[in-house]
């Protein structure tokens, strides 16, 4: 046999073993590839939910609640403040020029109705209690010899020029009681007494004794405090329909005191663009006080029914989307992604999944993070 073609049969032969080992090399690395994708996509695969024990359950206090329509009551936030209530409180002052020249009360005193809270004197009140004691020595001369003795127009004039002085008195300020005093020899001319008007507590005393008052000067409020007034409010653009009577909760140095809606402002105050809503709040206790700033919360309704979950139950997911926790069988829980509609305090209005639905109400947190972890309990329960 010649060499050339044995040469030649070896190299065919050759060729053929290396392409074999080249065609089989590459589907060894194919197949390679494959397995390593497979296995890095099952190494990123979130799991879909988790099942919790219920001893896990009860550590986390995760409670679960059906999905239903209805019509949430929530909260809105208005800032407040505690004034007084003017229909008892009272401001006094003298009602002609005047000088003080005594004073009874300071500010955080109680007084009753009718108490002295100061002594003035006037000369303008002095010219007007001598016209008195004249007017009131004709009437009762008048009165002693009678109408028929002295005639009926003498006897007509003579009621009236007492009755106009005695009305002159009160509207400068004296009391009926000093009134009645005044024809005594020893009641001094001139003076005269601020009383109070209403019982209640001393809340201003801006005056001092020799001070030169006028009329008009507000010298003494007296405030009675077991009814107070708290003024909220609102946005002008908020759209809270509020009536009369409506129960509203207002909140002092966390403290919670129940209050009523009894007047709203239909206008809008040109410089804080806000409309005021007035409460009446109960202060028997005496805890409140004008001038206190107050967190008032009025409780209000949906339009209608809604579905809604509360903070608790909403929770982020990884890309950023809102999820629920559903139980499709006790323990066993799955993210369900769900579209945020509104926000009503504490409530969410949500869609995306069915009425009907059993969701985790609380403990959404830790389920989340059991997902997350795929259900690797920290405490190895």
């Amino acid at each position: 046999m010649s060499v050339k073609p044995l040469y030649a049969a070896i190299a065919l032969a050759l060729s053929f073993s290396v392409m074999a080992q080249d065609e089989h090399g590459h589907d060894e690395k194919e197949d390679t590839h494959k397995e390593e994708g497979k296995h890095e996509q099952g190494e990123h695969k979130e799991s879909p939910g988790v099942e919790l024990s219920s001893k896990q359950l009860s550590m986390a206090d995760i409670t679960t609640r059906t999905l239903q329509t209805q019509v949430i009551e929530y909260p809105v936030y208005a800032p407040g403040e505690v004034v007084a209530n003017d229909f008892n409180s009272y401001i006094v002052s003298p009602r002609i020029d005047s000088t003080v020249l005594k004073r009874f009360v300071s500010i955080g005193d109680h007084v009753e109705k009718g108490e002295p809270l100061a002594t003035l004197f006037s000369a303008t009140m002095a010219e007007a209690q001598s016209q008195y004691l004249v007017t009131l020595n004709e009437w009762q001369r008048v009165q002693s010899l009678g109408e028929s003795t002295v005639g009926e127009k003498r006897f007509v004039e003579a009621k009236n020029a007492f009755t106009s002085a005695q009305a002159q008195l009160k509207a400068f300020g004296m009391s009926a009681s000093d009134i009645k005093r005044l024809s005594k020899a020893d009641y001094p001319i001139g003076e005269y007494q601020l009383t109070s008007e209403i019982g209640g507590i001393v809340v201003s005393d801006n005056f001092k004794q020799g001070q030169q008052v006028n009329a008009g000067n507000h010298l003494v409020e007296v405030l009675q405090e077991e009814t107070l007034w708290v003024n909220a409010r609102l946005p002008g653009s908020a759209d809270l329909n509020v009536q009369f009577g409506d129960p509203v909760t207002v909140s002092v140095d966390n403290q919670r005191f129940a209050a009523k809606v009894i007047q709203e402002g239909h206008t809008i105050d040109h410089k804080t663009r806000t409309r005021t809503v007035r409460l009446a709040v109960n202060n028997e206790k005496d805890q409140l006080h004008p001038g206190l700033f107050a967190d008032v919360y009025f409780s209000v309704k949906s339009d209608g029914p809604v579905l809604a979950v509360k903070d608790s139950a909403l929770m982020r997911a990884s890309d950023g989307d809102w999820q629920i926790f559903i139980e499709h069988e006790p323990g066993k829980f799955e993210p369900k992604k769900v579209e945020l509609v509104d926000e009503k305090g504490p409530w969410k209005v949500i869609r995306g999944v069915k009425e009907g639905t059993e969701y985790v109400d609380n403990g959404a947190f830790f389920v989340r993070s059991q997902i997350a972890k795929g259900g690797f309990d920290p405490h190895n329960h």
